[in-house]
């Protein structure tokens, strides 16, 4: 195994230095020399260079990559043979570090990371994992080091997890493999994370076998550690086949019921009961609904689809929220009560003023003028509309406190200061002449009509006295 130092070139590229290397190959930092780019260069070792099948593969991985258009996916820009035969792919430069790193340090230092941040990641990883089972392309690889994390301020939670390594990803479609064939079975990927079927053998891998994958990470980010612990990858490869993992809520207790229920479910050994990766995307953007209050999570519309509603998911926000409550929305048949409440009550409002109105009208018809003393009261004096003539004063009768008219209730009557004294000759008697009529309830048989004008406030009478 031989790997290429600082300063070294591949056509374009300077090496700068070594970020990591596996069985097969290796992935440098370098610089694009004419636009001066930072990248990721990956190389395929020397002693495999000579392998046709290794070679296609290694390629394969570059062809894939091109076609999942993906924001979660690292993209590639160049591939090769360099002169002196080296096989590598370019790939863009992550500034980040990957889940496998963060959950180390996490378990370092005691903390755990939060369930929110755990479904964030779950549901963009299912998502994008969806996105290339769409494109007949299984992973086959999926655990924490391969996922890159990176700062994205439009991602959940500000971070967006990036898909790495497609080095041994199955292609499903038959015009894509490119010549590579696997055989039946040859055992591929890392042992804590592979499937049932995987460790049986490549003949039963499909998309089933990254939703077993996917639920293993989740089992490990929740509970600190992953399904199956063992000393070996035989032991491994037996427990994935034959036992069951602990339960989770055994070992994170304060993880919700619901989530602990799906992880299970992702872990089932039978591939046909497990749910597919785009259900499981669904599943989990539910759950993020739920976490975090409410709202709409949205899935990736797969590459090519031509319906526009395909790749949506609309989640439904859960109660509690303020959602349905803004302007202009509903929420439920609230509404509708308050409206039919507000209609009854003006309803009987009305009738009520229409009933009143009539009683006062009933009490107002047919009055007959009768004397009666002046009111006293502290208000200004208010100068009536109409003057009436001076008329004889009926015959005497028991001075009454009679109801005031409804018309003129806001005009009240007030006493008015004593006129002057008129003096006549001796012999004449004195004679009360009022000036005006009061109002006084109609006696029996009398007729009710309404008079035509409105009477006058009262005044003060005249007296006459002997010189």
């Amino acid at each position: 195994m031989t790997t290429l130092s600082e300063g070294n070139r591949l056509g374009p590229y300077r090496i700068v230095r070594l970020l990591g290397q596996g069985g097969m190959g290796a992935v440098y930092e370098a610089r694009q020399e004419p636009l001066d780019r930072r990248v990721a260069l990956k190389t395929l070792h020397a002693e495999y260079a000579g392998n046709k099948d290794a070679v296609a593969r290694f390629f394969n991985e570059a062809k894939t990559l091109s076609r999942l258009e993906h924001p979660s996916i690292v993209q590639v820009s160049d591939f090769g043979n360099a002169a002196d035969g080296t096989a590598y792919l370019v790939m863009e430069y992550l500034h980040g570090q990957s889940l496998g790193r963060r959950l180390r340090d996490f378990k370092a230092s005691g903390e755990q990371l939060p369930v929110v941040k755990t479904l964030q990641f779950g549901f963009q990883i299912a998502d994008v994992l969806a996105v290339a089972h769409e494109q007949g392309i299984v992973h086959r690889d999926i655990k924490p080091d391969n996922l890159m994390l990176i700062a994205d301020a439009v991602a959940p939670g500000g971070e967006r997890v990036k898909l790495l390594d497609f080095g041994i990803a199955k292609l499903t479609h038959e015009g894509d493999k490119g010549g590579v064939k696997t055989a039946t079975q040859t055992v591929m990927g890392t042992p804590s994370y592979m499937s049932p079927e995987q460790c049986a053998g490549a003949g039963g891998v499909d998309a089933k076998t990254d939703v077993y994958a996917l639920g293993c990470v989740l089992y490990e980010i929740l509970a600190g550690r992953p399904p199956f612990v063992a000393e070996g990858p035989g032991q491994l490869i037996g427990m994935h086949l034959f036992q069951s993992p602990p339960s989770l809520a055994s070992l994170a207790p304060k993880v919700p019921e619901a989530l602990a229920e799906l992880v299970h479910r992702l872990l089932t050994k039978d591939k046909a009961r497990r749910p597919t990766m785009s259900e499981s995307a669904d599943a989990l953007g539910r759950l993020l609904s739920r976490q975090t209050g409410g709202g709409t999570v949205v899935r990736s519309r797969p590459v090519g689809s031509a319906d526009p509603n395909v790749g949506f998911a609309a989640i439904v926000p859960t109660p509690g929220t303020t959602l349905g409550r803004s302007v202009g929305q509903q929420a439920g048949g609230a509404p509708r009560r308050t409206l039919l409440l507000g209609s009854v009550a003006v309803a009987l409002l009305g009738g009520g003023i229409l009933v009143a109105s009539r009683s006062h009208s009933h009490h107002g018809t047919g009055l007959l003028p009768v004397s009666t003393p002046p009111i006293t009261s502290n208000r200004p004096i208010i100068a009536p509309a109409i003057v009436a003539p001076p008329v004889p004063a009926l015959p005497s009768a028991p001075t009454t406190q009679t109801p005031t008219m409804p018309v003129a209730a806001t005009q009240p009557t007030v006493a008015e200061k004593p006129r002057a004294t008129v003096l006549h000759p001796p012999g004449q008697n004195t004679v009360s002449r009022p000036l005006n009529r009061a109002i006084s309830p109609k006696p029996p048989g009398a007729s009710s009509q309404l008079p035509t004008k409105q009477p006058p406030p009262p005044k003060k009478q005249i007296g006459y006295v002997p010189l």
